[in-house]
């Protein structure tokens, strides 16, 4: 079966059976489960390509009222960050956060998000003398005034793909339109710490652009979100440019 087909019935099987999981995950008054499954044409992240195939993508979360939440996300990928002769793999994203509403226009939120990859280990340089983890630790922070978001994230370790020191700087701005449609902007650009390259990981930009995202969204039925964005490419901390994107996705929120 072909991977669209198999995407189909993915989606398919989500809608026939997301009111018996709503009605299964109901939480007790002090906190709130919530759940996503999506798929989307390809996964662009950062600017990079993560699968530039269909992807299925999923999430967990619980949210107490306290305002500590932990959840699970997680996306098939369209490679294996430890074996480069293998063209499939998933990602999965463990976190856990504190986060509160401060008044009607002001909310922030922080999390340590690890980023674990199925089958992943340690990854060698080709003379054996460098080895790196996959698995990775990110500090996420957010800060949120009406409909404006700004975020800044911090790699805590060296992995196989970033140094620990390396910052995300992000903005976003979601505008509400009639009918329940959503014009939704990005944009994104790193520092790069390079004073803990090696031979897995070089770096020649110490500031580099990202991307930059435009797009819609629709809120259907409630429970379904479609989103159609055009990703703008930036580059890398090597320098190379990240090639331009439409994605376009749709997500079961119960």
């Amino acid at each position: 079966m072909s991977q669209l087909p198999k995407l189909g019935l993915l989606m398919l099987l989500a809608a026939m059976t997301s009111g018996a999981f709503a009605e299964d995950t109901q939480a007790p008054s002090n906190g709130e489960i919530s759940a996503t499954i999506g798929v989307v044409n390809k996964y662009i992240y950062r600017g990079g390509e993560e699968n530039d195939d269909p992807a299925v993508q999923l999430g967990l979360e619980y949210a107490h009222k306290s305002g500590v939440f932990l959840g699970y996300w997680g996306s098939t990928l369209n490679y294996d960050p430890s074996d480069e002769d293998q063209d499939h793999g998933f990602e999965h994203d463990f976190y856990i956060g504190y986060g509160r509403v401060l008044n009607e226009n002001w909310s922030y939120k922080s999390q340590i998000v690890s980023y674990y990859y199925q089958n992943g280990g340690t990854v060698y340089s080709e003379d054996g003398l460098d080895k790196r983890r996959t698995t990775g630790f990110e500090m996420l922070n957010d800060v949120s005034y009406k409909d404006l978001t700004l975020g800044l994230g911090v790699m805590l370790a060296d992995v196989s793909y970033a140094n620990a020191g390396d910052v995300y700087l992000s903005a976003a701005y979601s505008y509400p339109l009639s009918k329940d449609f959503s014009l939704n902007t990005s944009i994104g650009a790193s520092l790069y710490n390079d004073s803990r390259d090696d031979q897995l990981v070089q770096t020649t930009e110490s500031f580099a652009f990202n991307e930059a995202r435009i797009g819609l969204s629709k809120t259907v039925a409630e429970k379904v979100d479609l989103s159609l964005d055009y990703v703008y490419g930036g580059e890398g901390r090597d320098g190379v440019d990240f090639d331009n994107h439409v994605v376009v996705g749709a997500n079961f929120n119960f």
